[in-house]
């Protein structure tokens, strides 16, 4: 790494941000999460970001619950409210952020729009990650 460069959010986020909306099943959210490769989703209410529901979620409140993963909804299970950090901001701050909160992953927004996910694993690997979101 060159001296003075700092990597930006940007430059290791998963884009796009897959998301579901707020009374899809758990199910459905499963599913998608599995086709996707990806271990958590951004749950949208009228299209606007508003929580967030990783596979640790979905193991912890439905199935450690005995709960039936088709009759529960997204916004029963996300974690709100949503916290979440510009796409150009450091990679520092990122960290920062994620070990003052206790997360794993920050939604990225660039212009007031969700843009991507930035998580450990990104920050890790100081790579970024395409997502090929399957639609039905």
């Amino acid at each position: 790494m060159a001296a003075g460069f700092t990597l930006e959010v940007r430059d290791v986020m998963t884009y796009p941000a897959i998301t579901e909306d707020e009374d899809a099943s758990v199910a459905k959210i499963s599913k998608d999460m599995k086709l996707s490769g990806i271990g958590s989703v951004i749950i949208t209410k009228e299209d606007k970001p508003v929580g967030i529901v990783t596979d640790r979620d979905i193991v912890i409140k439905v199935i450690m619950k005995d709960r039936k993963p088709n009759k529960v909804k997204a916004k029963e299970i996300m974690s709100s409210p949503l916290m979440t950090i510009e796409s150009d901001a450091s990679l520092r701050s990122a960290c920062k952020l994620l070990v003052e909160k206790g997360i794993r992953r920050l939604p990225v927004i660039e212009e007031g729009e969700l843009v991507g996910i930035i998580s450990l694993r990104n920050i890790v690997t100081g790579e970024p990650l395409h997502v090929r979101k399957y639609l039905f």
